[in-house]
């Protein structure tokens, strides 16, 4: 997977402290197809991809378990929508326990799809960003509360839960 040449991170950076998985979510649409953001700025598409994935019906008319919106997107709306855009079934991966394990299905996964990975703190899960490939001995991420660049995360730091992306370092699920 690459990053698209024709589009700039921060085209889809998140608008709000609460929509870092709808951004990551539109991201991966942008990965995996023509999409790109109307105007070159994603803000509005991102809030309502936001509304639609913690919503009781997804974008996709199938019933899902809603989400009280203020606290992001949850885990089933983004492997859903994954599953849709690549048209691969696409399954959650506890990281927390063996991310070394974790990052092994993550660098696999990026041969065909972007994954999306819940990052932390040491007690829960809270940021969500796109893995988009891989880089020498680590993965390039989109990190939608910088959006302005792409990120590489060496392995080491997947590993030792120490990622730091913004200012989360667990690694908590590779969807």
């Amino acid at each position: 997977m690459r990053w698209p040449t024709d589009l700039a991170p921060g085209a889809l950076g998140q608008p709000d402290q609460r929509s870092c998985g709808a951004a990551s979510v539109l991201a991966a649409r942008a990965v995996l197809s023509e999409w790109r953001p109307r105007n070159g700025d994603g803000g509005a598409e991102i809030t309502e991809e936001h509304r639609l994935l913690t919503s009781s019906r997804s974008a996709r008319d199938r019933f899902q378990v809603p989400w009280p919106r203020a606290l992001g997107t949850p885990p089933w709306a983004v492997a859903d929508a994954l599953r849709v855009l690549s048209g691969r079934p696409v399954a959650t991966v506890h990281a927390r326990p063996r991310p070394d394990l974790a990052y092994d299905v993550v660098r696999e996964q990026l041969r065909t799809r972007p994954v999306a990975v819940y990052l932390g703190s040491r007690l829960l899960p809270r940021h969500v960003v796109l893995a988009v490939g891989e880089v020498g001995d680590g993965i390039q991420v989109f990190d939608p509360s910088r959006g302005a660049r792409l990120i590489r995360v060496p392995r080491e730091n997947w590993a030792g839960h120490r990622v730091g992306v913004g200012r989360w370092n667990y690694f908590w699920f590779a969807i």
